[in-house]
């Protein structure tokens, strides 16, 4: 080799002796580097790979699942309701929370001997009624202006859909907005109606709203509402001195203050309902019937105590506490069907004898807590399906009127072959006799007799409001069921009398 070349193979290794130290410890600074990462990459690329592989898997096994939720779509409606006045959300911020005091329901003994077959009113069909546990369930739900439970059928789909399958129609609704248009004119400054009944003409104005799902925050009818429920309110707390109430007025008063807190829950009026209700289960007699001012005689009055069971049982499904109010109940399905009745109708102040509304009064009465099968109930429907028909020419007897209102009621219990007869003439004579403005005016005098000029000062509150309520009965009625077993039961042993009808507030 020459000495050119074996320069040239040494020239490298010359080259690293002439680095400095600083050179030698950068490279081998990059060395280490790139060691680290050739260790560092095989791991990495493995858990990325181990992690696409679990994503993966995740997607297969909840995708089919979250695909299949993603093809159902819910919808729910509720009933709108207003925002509550600020006041009102105060009162129930301060209300404590209470459990039903509702009792449990449970179906009693129901009698068969002598029940009228011949017209084979045990074989026409029932209408269907809400569910039961939504009924005893009313008073768990606190919160205010909801229809809820059995009331639902006042909203406005609730009218609809009861109003189609049970005969109502546009003509009949447009008279309950008339009649109501003018009840909402027509009201005193303090809440009731007429000068000569307020209160009796309140409860029953009052009434008509609640049918209608109207409450105080109703767009239109709400002022009315709150107003009528204020004045009667004061007046059941001011009865309280007062232990001789006409027993007509408290009824009929504590009936419409029942019916708003059961459909409203508004705290301020369960106090006034209470009263109320205290005074009907103190006034009852021992043989389970009521007379005028809660007498303790011997005489009886089913009209009286029409009222008073329509107020217990509205006071029953409203959660009231009072004590003695199912006992109060079951004594008066023991004083319509062994004191007021006999072959076939139920009496005045006499087993049987009577005008025709007092067997509407007896019959509802029966169905309303849960005896609409008895033989008693159902004679009473025959007697009524028979021999009863809606005429307004007949409203110069008021108690025509009074009766048909129970009679309407009683019929859409009975069942839809009894109900189609009464409805295809009641409703159409209803809707044809009302003035334009939207009240009702009797017929002056019966056919034949001169025009008399004793018209009572109520008598357009009287005639509007229970002809109103007729025309709501497709959903106001309240459903039938079943009061529990007789806590006690007491048979009666009066002496019955065959005294007149004193004439209160032109009622029999």
């Amino acid at each position: 080799m020459s000495t050119e070349e074996h320069a040239s193979v040494q020239d490298p290794l010359q080259h690293l002796h002439e680095l400095t130290q600083a050179d030698i410890d950068s490279i081998l600074d990059d060395y280490r580097k790139r060691q680290m990462i050739e260790h560092l990459m095989g791991p990495i690329i493995s858990a990325v790979l181990h992690l696409v592989v679990v994503v993966l898997m995740m997607y297969f096994l909840v995708s089919p699942a979250a695909q299949k939720g993603t093809d159902v779509e819910v919808t729910m409606e509720e009933l709108k309701i207003k925002e509550l006045d600020p006041k009102i959300i105060q009162e129930l911020e301060k209300m404590p929370e209470q459990e039903s005091q509702v009792p449990p329901v449970e179906p009693p003994d129901v009698p068969t001997e002598n029940v009228a077959t011949t017209d084979n009113l045990n074989d026409a069909p029932r209408m269907d009624s809400p569910d039961l546990a939504a009924v005893m369930d009313i008073k768990t739900n606190a919160t205010p202006l909801k229809i809820a439970g059995l009331y639902a059928g006042r909203s406005g789909k609730g009218r609809g859909d009861l109003g189609r399958r049970f005969g109502s129609n546009e003509v009949t609704e447009r008279a309950v907005l008339r009649a109501l248009r003018w009840l909402k004119e027509h009201q005193n400054a303090d809440g009731s109606w007429s000068t000569s009944q307020p209160v009796a003409m309140g409860g029953l104005g009052l009434l008509t709203f609640l049918a209608h799902g109207e409450t105080p925050e109703s767009k239109e009818f709400g002022l009315t509402v709150k107003k009528a429920m204020q004045y009667l309110t004061a007046w059941l707390e001011a009865t309280k001195a007062n232990p001789n109430e006409n027993s007509y007025v408290h009824g009929i008063a504590t009936y419409a203050i029942a019916e708003a807190y059961g459909m409203t829950r508004l705290p301020n009026l369960k106090p006034a309902m209470e009263i109320g209700i205290a005074k009907i289960v103190q006034g009852q007699q021992a043989g389970g019937g009521f007379d005028y001012g809660y007498a303790k005689t011997p005489r009886w009055d089913t009209s009286v105590t029409g009222w008073q069971v329509q107020a217990l049982k509205a006071a029953f499904i409203a959660g009231s506490e009072t004590p003695g109010v199912l006992e109060a109940i079951e004594k008066t399905v023991t004083f319509l069907k062994k004191t007021a009745y006999k072959n076939g109708k139920f009496g005045y102040s006499a087993p049987g004898e009577g005008s025709p509304g007092m067997t509407g009064v007896g019959t509802l009465c029966l169905q309303l807590v849960g005896s609409g099968s008895t033989s008693e109930a159902l004679n009473g429907v025959r007697y009524i399906r028979d021999t009863q028909q809606v005429k307004w020419a007949d409203t110069w007897n008021d108690f025509n009127l009074y009766g048909w209102y129970y009679m309407t009621q009683a019929m859409i219990h009975a069942g839809s072959a009894s109900w189609k007869k009464w409805n295809d003439t009641f409703s159409t004579e209803l809707t044809r006799n009302q003035k334009v403005d939207g009240h009702w005016e009797s017929a002056a005098v019966p056919p034949g007799q001169k025009a008399s000029a004793d018209v009572g000062e109520c008598d357009p509150y009287y005639n509007t409001t229970f002809a109103c309520l007729m025309l709501q009965v497709y959903y106001r009625y309240l459903p039938t069921y079943k009061m529990p077993k007789a806590v006690t039961v007491t048979t009666s042993a009066l002496d019955l009398s065959d005294e007149k009808d004193s004439g209160a507030l032109k009622i029999e």
